[in-house]
């Protein structure tokens, strides 16, 4: 089992390692979702996130594709996409991740992962899921 802190992390890099990892058989637990990072300009990122969030049926608004505005549940969606696309594979294999906002009680004395290759470099544009979710109108 590994348990990875994605704390300042670029989210897309950590998702790709995450389900490469899931497709190798390994187990994995993503803490602090809400602070990784998606990196681009603020603008283009809060267009590309309401256009998903507002996408309805055109003959019944109640159907179609329903994005969360929770970090966590962002995040596994993300890794979700990048797994195979064999539907019964596909649900064998997201059931080995877990992902929180934060911490949780009983992982706080495990030895969190953190790939240092993946950090936000600072002078680039970017928001983090936490934002992204609150600007969406999310609560958790």
């Amino acid at each position: 089992m590994m348990v990875i802190d994605a704390n300042e992390m670029v989210a897309g890099r950590i998702a790709t390692k995450v389900a490469k990892t899931i497709i190798n058989g390994e187990n994995v637990i993503v803490v602090n979702a809400q602070n990784a990072i998606v990196v681009g300009n603020k603008e283009s990122i809060m267009e590309k996130y309401n256009r998903r969030v507002e996408a309805a049926v055109k003959s019944n608004p109640h159907f179609g594709p329903k994005y969360s505005r929770v970090p966590s549940i962002m995040f596994r969606r993300m890794v979700r996409n990048m797994l195979p696309t064999k539907q019964t594979t596909k649900d064998g294999m997201i059931k080995k991740l877990k992902v929180y906002n934060e911490v949780p009680k009983e992982l706080a004395k495990e030895k969190l992962v953190v790939f240092e290759d993946y950090k936000c470099n600072k002078r680039h544009n970017y928001m983090t899921m936490k934002e992204i979710a609150l600007q969406l109108g999310g609560r958790w």
